[in-house]
């Protein structure tokens, strides 16, 4: 097994492809096998994709996929198996019991097999995420495969995963390199920052690293026009980030920023917040009315009465199967919802889409990925200790290359942390 641990920026990822390259030299694949990758999030799979889409030599034999998708695949393909095992049926959108599941089959030498028949080396990236279900899906593949991983315990920002118990399996079963060298910015503010936050001290501010206090609402958008009109070079991307759109402080700001100028003339800006794949569902289903159990014919005129677009005809489509070779008399509303979001998630798997120069966006959506500049959002309202906020901060700060602005909604925060 090859590991890598590193901060932010450290070139996990790359380390992850040379390890790779060495691997498939010393032991090509055979004909019909393929390279797996497996990452938590989206967004990393994709980025994944493409990195491994840049590997000579690799172009069409590499498979990216999300752990949870891997695991339905397995219990769906495994599930006479699984019932022999005593595990009973498996809700499609209960993950991580597919993941326990998954880790079961896995454990057993013919399902553990046959994977690796097909996908000798598997990848896992930011595993620092993944729960002790999916960790035992990775525990079972190590010992069948080439196994090449990359964490960060600091980047985790879910509470129940401390200590993280993924990293503290790695460093039992290798000896992981670890990289400390930070390799998106040279930029001594942020990387200070970044330091600052991992070692548990606060960020000051210094350079192109700025951290603003607003006295008001109406203050924050012009902060916030300014540091993008100062700092955005012609072309460049840039992301305003936030802990929490719980309040109202983050979207009052972002909508204020893209309908006006600020004081000295910067902006607007054409902002747009990225839907996860929950809103981007319910923006499909708002129209979708349906009331109690109903037959084939009252459930299609429901989807065609609120929509034609894809993820629902999907759902029209899926309807007429059920009817027609399933037999299925009755339809329910909370059933052809979950058909639209299964639907949803695939189109958005499938097609990544181009980013926008200008976005707003969570930390948890802005996780692996990098902009010329950030600008952080930082609300009064949020919840975890404080050990959890020092996380949420570098997690937005360190997707910044050339800048990053730090705008809190209230002077009092710069006597809590992470600010203190």
């Amino acid at each position: 097994m090859f590991a890598v641990e590193g901060g932010a920026g450290c070139g996990k990822t790359h380390e992850l492809m040379a390890a790779l390259s060495r691997v498939l030299e010393r032991a090509p694949l055979a004909p019909g096998q393929r390279v797996l990758a497996l990452t938590f999030m989206q967004g990393a799979k994709h980025r994944l994709h493409e990195r491994l889409r840049s590997l000579q030599g690799l172009a069409g034999r590499a498979e990216c996929a999300t752990i949870d998708s891997f695991a339905w695949r397995l219990v769906r393909r495994w599930r006479g198996l699984l019932t022999v095992l005593g595990v009973g049926a498996i809700h499609e959108e209960d993950y991580d019991a597919q993941c326990a599941a998954a880790g079961v089959l896995l454990e057993r030498p013919e399902v553990v097999g046959w994977v690796a028949a097909s996908f000798p080396i598997v990848l896992v990236d930011e595993a620092q995420d993944l729960k002790p279900e999916r960790l035992r899906m990775v525990a079972a593949l190590s010992d069948a495969v080439e196994m090449l991983v990359a964490a960060d315990e600091f980047q985790c920002l879910d509470a129940n995963l401390r200590p993280n118990p993924f990293v503290r399996w790695l460093r039992g079963a290798t000896e992981p390199l670890v990289l400390d060298r930070v390799r998106r910015t040279r930029v001594p503010g942020l990387l200070d920052a970044a330091a600052a936050l991992r070692a548990g001290r606060a960020p000051r501010s210094q350079g192109t690293f700025k951290i603003i206090a607003s006295r008001g609402d109406n203050q924050a958008p012009s902060f916030v026009s300014n540091a993008i009109g100062w700092g955005r070079p012609p072309g460049g991307t840039v992301a305003l980030i936030t802990p929490s759109r719980a309040g109202p402080f983050a979207t009052h700001v972002v909508r204020r920023v893209a309908e006006r100028a600020s004081g000295r003339g910067f902006g607007p800006y054409p902002i747009r917040w990225e839907r996860s794949d929950d809103e981007d569902a319910e923006r499909f289903l708002a129209t979708f009315v349906l009331a109690g159990t109903v037959s084939m014919t009252d459930a299609i005129a429901a989807i065609d009465a609120a929509d034609t677009s894809g993820p629902m005809r999907a759902a029209r489509q899926w309807v007429l199967l059920q009817a027609r070779a399933g037999g299925q008399a009755a339809f329910t509303r909370e059933e052809i919802a979950a058909v639209v979001r299964r639907e949803v998630k695939m189109r958005r798997r499938r097609h990544a889409g181009a980013e926008h120069r200008m976005a707003a966006m969570t930390v948890h959506q802005a996780k692996n990925r990098e902009f010329d500049g950030v600008v952080v959002l930082w609300p009064y309202q949020l919840g975890g200790d404080d050990e959890h906020r020092r996380r949420l901060l570098y997690n937005a700060v360190t997707r910044a290359r050339n800048w990053c602005t730090v705008v809190v909604q209230n002077e009092n925060l710069l006597a809590t942390a992470p600010f203190a």
